[in-house]
């Protein structure tokens, strides 16, 4: 899995170029209700939206929305179902909810709530057997299991503070998570200089 780490990052960051053009755009005016996505593409780059569904294999991305204000900025709701895909880089949401095999990579931005439907207790495996289907890129993470709060520092430095919300009949949605950790940068210069001082030993 973690050899796959780089490989994903470029494909979040590419995916929208093979989508192309997208069905559905969201940008300087607010949404007031329930968009449905069927198979179809969103991109949020600006206002925001009610609620956002994304049904079948849609494909959302999320780059940034005005703040999170009833009737006014941000999106309130966001439900992503079947095998919907979602990328998430900046903005501002207060509920997310996945279902089904639906996946979702959050790279910056605000999520107030995260509640996970995937792994479910009466299930024949543990969660141990099952593909994560959430993924955070993040510089640093800690995670209070009293209080179910995930706080960190996102790639870009700022911090985001999101509570998960585990539901009846499912594993915790922390259990539903895979974290990648972005190197500091002074990380990758000893990285890189460890790679040198090899490369000379072996010569």
């Amino acid at each position: 899995m973690k050899s796959l780490i780089p490989c994903l990052i470029v494909v979040s960051m590419c995916v929208s170029a093979t989508f192309g053009a997208f069905d559905h755009t969201i940008s300087n005016t607010y949404y007031y209700g329930i968009l449905t996505l069927n198979g179809e593409s969103l991109l949020v780059t600006g206002a925001g939206a009610n609620g956002i569904e994304a049904e079948g294999l849609s494909y959302v991305e999320i780059q940034n929305t005005a703040s999170l204000q009833n009737n006014v900025g941000g999106i309130y709701t966001l439900d992503l179902e079947d095998n919907s895909i979602l990328n998430y880089f900046g903005g501002e949401t207060g509920n997310f909810d996945i279902y089904d095999d639906a996946t979702a990579v959050f790279s910056g931005g605000r999520i107030d709530y995260i509640s996970s439907f995937q792994r479910p207790l009466s299930g024949d495996y543990p969660p141990s057997y099952w593909d994560k289907h959430i993924e955070i890129i993040c510089k640093s993470y800690d995670y209070n299991t009293s209080t179910k709060k995930l706080t960190g520092v996102w790639g870009n430095d700022t911090t985001f503070n999101i509570q998960l919300v585990d539901k009846s009949g499912y594993y915790s949605a922390i259990s539903n998570i895979e974290f990648t950790i972005i190197p500091e940068p002074a990380t990758l210069s000893l990285l890189g200089l460890g790679g040198l001082l090899i490369r000379r030993k072996l010569k």
